[in-house]
């Protein structure tokens, strides 16, 4: 395939990736979209300094008070999930060494593995809750500009939280109910879809999904980023392939891929991986292909 042909659909795969509505997304219920949020009014100098009597101590030595209340009847979330949220960052002296309210975008990070008393932060937050944290100097990292350990004051915004699926049941071994691929996966239906096409090797098969490590630890989801994800099927190794040939819209199926199969998955390591797939629609690729011919085509000649 000619170079700027390939750039052309890639380019169009990315943007049918990003235009495409999930039905589930981020799953936050009422919680508000990861837009740019106001930031909080700075701390007193008193406030830089110690938290104020009202302050909510915990036992661990992190200190807090709530600027904005969160979405009722949401939960914070668990070690699996990603959260999004916007963050700034003061030393005693009042120097802001992180501000993420300015750059105008959410800041995403799987919560496991964040630092423990961020970790431990996090879990006691809402969606759409703003508070300030006050950290003593042996809970943070050394500060990024100083190099030196020393409390720091974080106002922090829970704009949203991806919620990342547990697990499958099995994971160091397929599920004995599931069926072995042309190409080595294991594949298992565990919830059915509707009557109608099917994917073939030929389309482009729009899914949420999220593959973990056989010990459990999520690796990466749609989920995080709250959008599904575009996978041609000519492009993708064909133990994945084998996972989503055949399903139809809205079927949720259950992959064991063995390591001598794993011929590389984005962002995945090497190893066996176990997925979690569902379908929500099927694309053309063709005509993927066919607009991407035509964007990259030469003018015609006069």
């Amino acid at each position: 395939m000619p170079r700027p042909v390939r750039a052309a659909l890639l380019a169009a795969l990315a943007a049918s990736a990003l235009s495409a509505q999930s039905p589930q997304g981020l799953q936050r219920g009422t919680a508000p979209p990861a837009r740019p949020a106001p930031e909080p009014p700075a701390p007193t100098p008193a406030e830089l300094v110690a938290p104020p009597e009202d302050a909510v101590r915990l036992p661990s030595g992190l200190a807090y008070k709530v600027l904005h209340q969160g979405v009722e009847g949401e939960l914070p979330p668990a070690d699996q999930d990603v959260v999004a949220l916007f963050v700034i960052g003061r030393s005693p002296a009042g120097e802001v060494f992180q501000n993420s309210f300015a750059q105008g975008r959410p800041q995403r990070m799987q919560v496991r593995n964040t630092f423990p008393a961020w970790r431990e932060a996090m879990k006691t937050m809402r969606p759409g809750e703003i508070r300030r944290w006050w950290f003593p100097a042996d809970r943070v990292p050394p500060n990024p500009k100083s190099g030196r350990r020393e409390p720091a004051v974080f106002d922090v915004a829970l704009v949203d939280i991806g919620r990342i699926p547990n697990p499958p049941r099995y994971l160091a071994e397929p599920d004995p109910k599931a069926r072995t691929t042309v190409y080595g996966a294991s594949v298992l239906t565990v919830r059915p879809g509707k009557t109608g096409a099917k994917v073939t090797r030929s389309d482009g098969a729009m899914v949420n999904f999220t593959y973990w490590r056989p010990t459990g630890e999520a690796i990466n989801s749609s989920f995080a980023e709250g959008r599904p994800t575009l996978f041609p099927m000519e492009k993708v190794m064909p133990a994945f392939a084998d996972c989503l040939e055949g399903m139809t819209v809205e079927e949720k199926r259950q992959c064991w891929i063995p390591a001598a199969r794993n011929e590389g998955f984005p962002a995945a390591p090497s190893g066996a991986l176990v997925f979690e797939i569902e379908l929500l629609s099927i694309v053309d690729t063709d005509k993927l292909l066919g607009g991407a011919r035509a964007a990259a085509a030469p003018p015609p000649q006069p």
